[in-house]
Parts: structure tokens; sequence; C-alpha cells
């Protein structure tokens, strides 16, 4: 296309920030953006068209699918263990304003998403101003290209508030702006309102799903994401103390019931179908929609930054990501692992784990066959398959994992999928299916229980919603479903491992004394969480659902999302293989194991056979629980290199945004 530029002065975000739509770009703050257009350029309903394919991947998005989306959303929730570097310090939750991921993740949402939207948004405002459309187009074409930048706009500003709390709330080019030395925090309510007329022009003006370009979002993308946001909106119903940003909905019951009647439209609609873990994130499809795709990102592959990183970064070994394999410190944490039935067909497809049976057997994109178990080197030796591990070898190696992740990692062949470095294709979900079946039935207990979240649900149309899910996945199904199932123990601010030290004696003379730490209460190793919390993360584990799960969870009772925390044990799995005979000193890991809730103690455990390697009173890692929870940090800081560009006096904008004259 052959676009003239405007620079425009970049308000949002601080020195060294990628400038992620730049096609030069000489200071910081000054970032290239398409604003005028020739009228042979924009000739076409593919042209036009092709202004909202930019959103569905690649530049836009990639700091926020490089490490921000998986850290925050998988990590902070304790779903994905991973104790490395920046990416570590979230999942500890030792959580900083000068973290570069949320720098990241930030930039990425306005720089990349927000902005093009708005330039999206402007040019086809502007042709349907003058009445302009190609010979090709109608009103209702150019409206749909409209609802679609609308859509991502929405999503894109419902994310940040979810992340962030009182954010900006950009819905003009920058051009428009420009005399204004900063942008204001606006309050929850005031991008709630903006972000629901955003999706609701979405709804009213996408098309029905085509069978060309199947993969572009239809109204019942809208819909379902609509859904998503009045359920949020739903679950805001108290103003309590402490709480940071607060946001109380007028109207919680419509807003469930809102969302339920989008879901039931979407589900009635028989446009998508359920089908199995297997299928949906199978190599085959990993690039096209399944049939439970209701609204997707499709990343392509190319340079670095147009494909998707995401199996390199999980990748247990280069075996599973040609050339970049950085997963293997990194899996499911124990209280989520432990919680899967050994039956579970989505196990198998979440993650590589050591056991018995064929459940070990794995396949790469290209046909390489992989074993993890007892009998991996008698398979090798036979020719049956190509690479692997047995359980003694992963403890061997040093690696605490035998619960890598799987879920979007195929082992792509190098030459013929794989571009430059980190990129690959890769088909995102946003929602499928399952989730608006999980949606219904959640706004339904809400509806029903509103203010009781641990007594078990038995109604009918919330057990069938989530029985669908799992009968499709392989999974048990339920007889009944409390919100959070509450294990009722008390648990101190931090808790170690118990082992003996020893230190001098207090009185400054040689003698030395010695000191069992031990915790004061027991835990939680040997209970299965089957509550709704739980049942969201086994169907959705590295979907990028859990930080939005729990933030619904903490705006209906904070105390009790602060027990799920605290009761929660964030360790890495790295127990019980079956080659491992009953009796052995390693089998003790798993029988008698005492992991504690807010300290990773693998070290320790390792050191009963790997003593060289693991010393009794190295370092533990603290998860900082405690303070997580005093910071109120369910809001994530905003990125200190930001703050400059920002008023952080806090404005409540909501009517302008209901009456159109909100300036920004």
């Amino acid at each position: 296309m052959n676009f003239s530029k405007l620079k425009y002065k970049s308000l949002l975000i601080g020195a060294g920030a990628s400038m992620l739509l730049a096609t030069s770009c000489k200071d910081f703050l000054d970032v290239d953006v398409y604003d005028q257009y020739s009228a042979s350029a924009l000739s076409s309903k593919k042209a036009y068209q092709s202004l909202t394919t930019t959103l569905y991947g690649g530049k836009v998005w990639s700091q926020y699918e490089g490490k921000f989306a998986w850290c925050v959303n998988e990590g902070v929730p304790g779903i994905l263990f991973n104790v490395n570097d920046q990416e570590g310090a979230l999942f500890l939750l030792s959580i900083g304003d000068d973290n570069s991921i949320l720098k990241e993740g930030y930039t990425s949402l306005y720089s990349g998403v927000i902005s093009t939207c708005n330039q999206v948004i402007k040019i086809v405002s502007d042709s349907l101003d003058a009445g302009k459309f190609p010979s090709d187009m109608n009103e209702a074409d150019m409206k749909a290209v409209m609802a679609e930048a609308r859509l991502f706009r929405g999503y894109a500003h419902f994310l940040a508030t979810e992340y962030f709390g009182e954010v900006p709330l950009v819905l003009n080019s920058e051009k428009d702006i420009t005399n204004n030395v900063t942008l204001p925090l606006v309050s929850r309510g005031t991008v709630y309102e903006s972000v629901v007329q955003d999706l609701v022009y979405a709804y009213e003006n996408l098309p029905e799903p085509e069978k060309t370009d199947a993969w572009r979002a239809n109204k019942y993308s809208a819909a379902a994401m609509l859904a998503k946001v009045y359920l949020t909106m739903a679950s805001c119903r108290f103003a309590t103390a402490g709480l940071f940003y607060p946001y109380v909905c007028p109207d919680p019951d419509n807003k469930a019931r809102e969302a339920v009647r989008l879901l039931t439209e979407v589900i009635n609609s028989n446009k998508f179908a359920l089908e199995s873990h297997a299928n949906i994130f199978s190599a085959e499809k990993r690039s096209t929609p399944s049939s439970e795709s209701v609204f997707s990102l499709y990343w392509k592959m190319g340079a670095y930054g147009e494909g998707s990183q995401y199996q390199s970064q999980m990748a247990m070994s280069s075996d599973w990501s040609p050339g970049s394999g950085w997963g293997s410190g990194k899996g499911l944490t124990y209280t989520l692992y432990n919680s899967f039935d050994e039956n579970d067909a989505r196990k198998k497809e979440i993650c590589f784990y050591v056991g018995s049976g064929t459940g070990n057997e794995y396949v790469t994109a290209t046909g390489q066959k992989s074993w993890y178990g007892s009998d991996y080197k008698a398979k090798k030796a036979a020719g049956q398959v190509e690479f692997g591990m047995t359980g003694t070898d992963f403890l061997s190696q040093g690696q605490h994992l035998m619960n890598n992740i799987k879920k979007f990692v195929w082992g792509v062949n190098g030459t013929s999928f794989h571009s430059v470095g980190m990129s690959i294709d890769r088909r995102q979900d946003i929602i499928r299916l399952s989730d608006v079946y999980f949606m219904r039935a959640e706004a339904n207990m809400l509806l029903l229980q509103p203010l009781d979240l641990v007594t078990p649900c038995t109604d009918a149309s919330v057990l069938a919603d989530i029985n669908k899910v799992l009968s499709a996945h392989g999974a048990p199904e339920i007889t009944e479903l409390a919100y959070f199932q509450d294990f009722e123990a008390k648990h101190p601010a931090t808790e170690v491992f118990p082992f003996t030290v020893t230190v001098d004696d207090g009185n400054g003379g040689s003698a030395s004394k010695t000191y069992n730490i031990t915790p004061g209460v027991s835990m939680y190793h040997g209970e299965i969480r089957s509550d709704l919390v739980q049942q969201r993360r086994k169907e959705f584990a590295m979907e990028g659902h859990g930080w939005l799960d729990l933030k619904r969870f903490y705006y209906r009772n904070p105390d009790l999302a602060a027990k799920f925390m605290y009761q929660m044990d964030r360790s890495c799995c790295f127990t019980n293989s079956p080659e491992i005979p009953e009796g052995d000193a390693r089998f003790e890991r798993e029988d008698g194991y005492k992991r504690l809730a807010l300290v990773n103690a693998c070290n320790l455990e390792l050191q009963k056979d790997y003593g060289d390697k693991y010393k009794e009173g190295d370092p533990e890692v603290e998860v900082y629980t405690k303070s997580f929870l005093e910071r109120n940090q369910w809001f994530l800081p905003i990125p200190s290199s930001a703050k400059t560009y920002l008023n952080c006096n806090v404005v409540d904008l909501q009517s302008k945004v209901q009456d159109g004259t909100y300036e920004y």
C-alpha cells in the first residue's frame, strides 16, 4: 500500500521500549504510523481487510506472546513452575515495576494492538463519513472491518485493566492529542464502559462465520468475548476495604443473565463443536481453526517476531523445538498436576510425564517417536523410538520435571516448518467452545449462589455444561461442583522445609546448637482440588486463562482467593516414576512428600541422592505470597518506564465515554 506517514509522539511507553509498528525510528518516542492513504491503496474489500489481518498475530502481539502472556497468565497464578530470572520473579510473586516482562506486555497492548486498531478505525471511519467504498464493498462490509478492529481494541483494553487496574484508555489516534503532555489513568468502570461499547459494536456488525477466511473473527467471537467481560463485571460485587482499584458492578445479576444469553446464542448457533484435546492441539491443526475455535490469533512463521515463540519457550529440549528449546525447567505445578485423574486423556496433551503404559508415547509433527518411561532404553535399542528418557534419567541429569509442557509443542522440522529462530505457525485460541460452556456454567452458578462460593452446586444445567466438556475430552464427569473447595487449614506467613542447622552460641562462645525448623501446620500434598477454579485450570492450562479466572474469583471474595493462593503447592513435580520401586529412597519423594506451599524444596529433596550437586543448606526459593497479597498485586504495577508519560491522578470519565465526548 502506498501510505504517506505521519510522525506522532507516543505517550504510552518509556525509554528503550520496542516500537512494534515502526519502519524507521530515530527517537524512541517517535513512531511511524500509516495515517493518510491514497484511493488506489484501498480499492478493494481485500485491501481493507488486510488492515485488520495484522491484528491476528505477528509484531503487534509479539512482545505480549513472547513472555508476558505465559509468565503472567500461567506463572503468577501458579499453573506453570518456572524460577528462571525475571520470568521466575513473576512465578515467585516477587513483582516489581522494573520487571522487563511487564514492560513488554504493556508496550505490546498499547503501542502494538490498540495503536493499530485506532489507525484502522480512523481510516474506515473517514471512508464511511465520506461515503467512499470500493466497488466490491457496501456499508455493511465497511462496518465489518471497523467491527473487527473494535473487537481487538476492546479485548486489548480489557486485558490492560485486568492486568494493571487503572490504565490509560486510548480511543483516538495520537495525532489528535499531541498537545497533551500526559495521558490520564482512568477508573476501571471507564475502561469497562468503553470495552462494552467496542464489543457490542463488533457483535452487531461482524458477519456470520464464513467458509473462506474461516479464521477471521465473526459475530460469535464478539458475543463470547462480550460474555466474558459481562461475567467479569458481574463478579465485581464488593468494594472491600483495602481493595485496590475498586469497581462495583451496578447490575451484576443482569450482566450475568446477559452473559448466559450470549453464550447460549454461541452454543445454539451450531457453528462450533467439541472435540478431543488430541485433535484440538494436534500438529496437523496447529495453524488452522479447530471445530472449537470461536476467537483466535493465528501466528505465521517468518522473521523473529512474526511467528509464535511459544514452542521454543516451552519445549523441554531441541528435540521438540529444533534450534531453541528453553522449557526444561518449566512444568505444571504440583497442585495442578496432582489433580488430574490418571485416566484423564487431557493429561497427555498438556504435559509430558513418566508413567506406565502407552500414555508415554509422543510423536513429533514430522513423525519422530519419543518415549518417557521405564521401557525407553529397550525401545530405543529395538528401533521403536528415536529419543526420550526414563524417570531415573531425568533425576540423574538434575532435571526436576517429568511434566514439562506439551500443549502447543510439536517438535517441528528445522527446515520444513521452522523459519528464523523462534518463529513458527500456531493457532492461539482466545476463546474456544469449551470456554463458552464453562463460562455459562459459571454465570449460572453466580446467579444461583452469588455469595456462596463453597457450597457444592448440584444444578442440572450447570453440571451438564461442565460434563459435556469433560466427556468430550476424556475426563471423569462430576456430580457436584463448588466454586471453591476450602481445605480449612491455616498458614504462617512463610514456611520452610524442615531441616537441621547448626549456629554459633548466642552468647558469643564457641559452642553450637542444633535447631529443627519445622512447619507449624499440615499441608496439602494429599488433597485433590476438584472445584470450578481447578476444573478451569485443568481444562485451559497454558491457554492464557489462569490470571483472568483468578481475578474473577478475587472480585467475588478476596479472602477466599487469598486462601487459594496460600493453599497451593507451587513446587514442580519430579516424583515416583514406575521404574523406581517401592522401598527405594527415591520412591519416598512421593510417599513421604513434605513439600510446602510457599517454598520450593527441590534442592533439599535431590541432595538425598545427589549430594555432590545439592547440599543441605542450599538456599531455598520462597514464594512471596504474603507480600503479594499485602501489596494487593492482584493488579500488576504499571511498568516504571511508562509512568513518566502518565498522569497518575485517576479520573472517572465513564459518563464521557457514554455520551461520546471522551477526548483521548
